[in-house]
This record gives structure tokens, C-alpha cells and sequence, in this order.
């Protein structure tokens, strides 16, 4: 039987997860190398890297402590995974929740932290496998050649509402050819990626939304986050991001902000700080631009080492960046979430727009 998919797992921790992709698969039509079910006679080694090197697709499910016996050069996870590397087959990583990738790999897996990766979540599990349909067959990396990987700015993107909207607001935007923006159907999802690789991460967060259904998978989120912009990443985030109820503590530690007020307004004036000329930044905006969030939000006090480019008639901060570790974190007000986002984001505000294509470009 020629296989399109070859599964490989560790046992421990990945069974039941290796069962329920198998059947999964199989049920959509695809011909799954599962080894419980299609290993027959013959030689087991011989018989698992012929059938990687004819599959296209390898799936590498990545449960915690995967890795641990991989010093062993006969370790079927190493063997399998080397295989599927030399033949340059189409790798995806699934990413069980709890798995954390190693400080150091074992030698000749490295590669594997260069593809995109899909973390499972079992409440939403046919959305997870939406996504692993949409890899296959398909190249997991960017298509362009490995020596002009730090030329492409690959830009990660959430938002807590419709994906069609944040694509509107992607494609209005208007990056030139050497971004590459990639939208995320969950926070979760950053812990599969290769950070040192990407060059900006937007959270548009607007209606106090958790970046992860348990507290744990939050708290590794965050500090994914911080440890990003701590080496020199930049994170842009928005309204709700560092709000109490979220919880999002280490961010708020990052930020040197925490949101606890807020006030309705039907428009709110958006007004530029002097810091901005001196930096030269947002010399396209207007000094005075009315952006419709439904909603201003604010701490009580913000870090001192904070620049804020725009603020309220009233003096609350409304843009502002901290810079952390060697790299920087920005937050924006626009947010307020009811059936729908607020006008500034649901159109989007062309005020809107420019900032967060500034914050972008800066």
C-alpha cells in the first residue's frame, strides 16, 4: 500500500493521541501508516524507513520528555525523525500542550523546531485537525531558499474574534513582499513556533479573553512571550492583553502596567505626544485623530521607563512601548468586545491602520 501519512510517537504519552489522529485521518480518506495496525511481517526497521521514505507527509507527535532517549542511535523517535529529515519529507510536528521544547536537541533533530507545528487541544479538536489537512502535502516551511530566511519578517497574528476580520485588517495593512503574516486560530499555537525566526508578534485581544483554557498553558504562553521580546522580539498587543481578570501576570510585569479602569465613550481622541517628533515616528498621523473603540482603559500607574505616543485629552496613556531585555513590548487601546469588535477594528479605522502599520515598521 503506498501510505500518504506516516505517524510517529513515543508509547508513553502519545498513544492514545497517535489512535485518535490514525482514525481521524483514515476516516477523512487518507491512507495512515499507523505501526500498530499496518506493521506486517518483514524486518520492523527496514519496513518503518522504507514507508517514511515513500510517505509524503510525516506527522511527529511531540509528547513531553519525547526527546529524553534520544542519546540512543537506535531510538525509533531519533531513526524515524532523521529518515523523514534526509528525504525532505513534509514534516508536522502536533504539539501535545504540555511538551516544552528541549534546551539543546538531540544531534540531527534541530530541523525539527524549523517547522510549523500544530498544539493539540482536545475541546477543539476537529479545529486541530482542520489544521493538519491544511499542511499536507504542503511545505511546513516558508518557500524560499534556506539562506534568505532572515530576509522574510514572518509576522504571527491572534485576535479573540473572526479570523475573516483579522484578515481584512492584515490585508489593509498593505506590507510590502518581505513580510510574511501568519494568523493564528489560538495563542496557543506561539508554542509551536520557532521564535527566533519570527520578527513581530500582534495579540488583539478586546474582550477580556485568556490566552489559554488552563491556567498552565497560560503561564507558559507568557513566559514564551516575555522570553520572545526579552531576546529581541517585538510584541504588540492590545486592550484587555494586561487587564487583571485575564491574569496575564508576567505580561503585566513586562508591560510595568496592569488595566483596571474603564470608561465608554462613543469616540475617542487619540492625540500625539511631543516624543513623537523627536523620535520622528507617526509623522503621517494627524495630531488629533478620533478612532471609534467603544471604550478607554487604564492602570493606575505606568512604568516610568514607558514612551507613550499617544494619550487622551485627559492624559491617559492610549500607544505606548517598554523596552524589555533586548527587545520592546506596545500596547494600543482600541478593543471593547460585544457582538461585535469595536468600529475602529470591524471597519477597520483608517487611524487604526496607520498605527499599528507604524508599530510595525518601527
Amino acid at each position: 500500500m503506498n501510505y500518504q501519512i506516516f505517524i510517529s510517537y513515543r508509547r508513553e504519552g502519545g498513544a492514545a493521541l497517535a489512535y485518535l489522529l490514525n482514525k481521524a485521518l483514515s476516516s477523512l480518506g487518507y491512507n495512515v501508516f499507523y505501526d500498530v495496525e499496518s506493521l506486517a511481517g518483514g524486518k520492523f526497521d527496514e519496513k518503518l524507513l522504507t514507508v517514511i521514505e515513500h510517505s509524503p507527509n510525516f506527522i511527529v507527535l511531540l509528547t513531553p520528555h519525547i526527546f529524553d532517549r534520544c542519546v540512543d542511535e537506535n531510538d525509533w523517535i531519533l531513526r524515524e525523525s532523521m529518515q523523514a529529515i534526509k528525504c525532505k519529507k513534509n514534516i508536522i510536528p502536533i504539539l501535545d500542550p504540555y511538551f516544552e521544547w528541549p534546551k539543546t536537541m538531540p544531534k540531527g533533530l534541530e530541523p525539527l523546531k524549523t517547522f510549523n507545528g500544530v498544539v493539540v487541544n482536545y475541546m477543539f479538536f476537529e479545529g486541530v485537525l482542520e489544521k493538519i489537512e491544511k499542511m499536507l502535502n504542503r511545505p511546513s516551511r516558508l518557500s524560499i531558499p534556506q539562506d534568505n530566511d532572515s530576509v522574510l519578517k514572518h509576522i504571527l497574528v491572534w485576535s479573540d474574534f473572526e479570523s475573516r476580520i483579522l484578515e481584512k485588517i492584515t490585508k489593509k495593512l498593505h506590507l510590502d513582499s518581505t513580510y510574511y503574516v501568519e494568523v493564528l486560530t489560538e495563542p496557543v499555537e506561539i508554542l509551536s513556533k520557532d521564535m527566533s525566526r519570527i520578527s513581530a508578534i500582534i495579540l488583539i485581544d478586546t474582550d477580556v479573553t485568556k490566552l489559554a483554557n488552563t491556567e498552565k498553558v497560560g503561564i507558559r504562553i507568557n513566559e514564551a512571550l516575555v522570553n520572545y521580546v526579552g531576546e529581541g522580539g517585538k510584541l504588540i498587543a492590545t486592550h484587555d492583553i494586561i487587564y487583571r481578570r485575564v491574569r496575564n501576570l508576567k505580561l503585566q510585569e513586562m508591560y510595568g502596567y496592569k488595566i483596571i479602569h474603564f470608561a465608554k465613550r462613543s469616540g475617542i481622541h487619540y492625540i500625539k505626544t511631543p516624543l513623537c517628533d523627536e523620535l520622528g515616528i507617526f509623522q503621517n498621523i494627524k495630531e488629533d485623530i478620533v478612532l471609534h473603540d467603544d471604550e478607554i482603559c487604564w492602570g493606575n500607574e505606568l512604568a516610568p521607563d514607558a514612551n507613550v505616543y499617544f494619550t487622551d485629552e485627559t492624559g491617559v496613556p492610549l500607544v505606548y512601548s517598554r523596552e524589555y531585555g533586548k527587545g520592546m513590548c506596545i500596547w494600543l487601546n482600541p478593543g471593547d468586545f460585544k457582538d461585535y469588535p469595536p468600529a475602529s477594528i470591524l471597519k477597520p479605522e483608517d487611524g487604526f491602520i496607520e498605527i499599528l502599520r507604524e508599530l510595525i515598521l518601527i
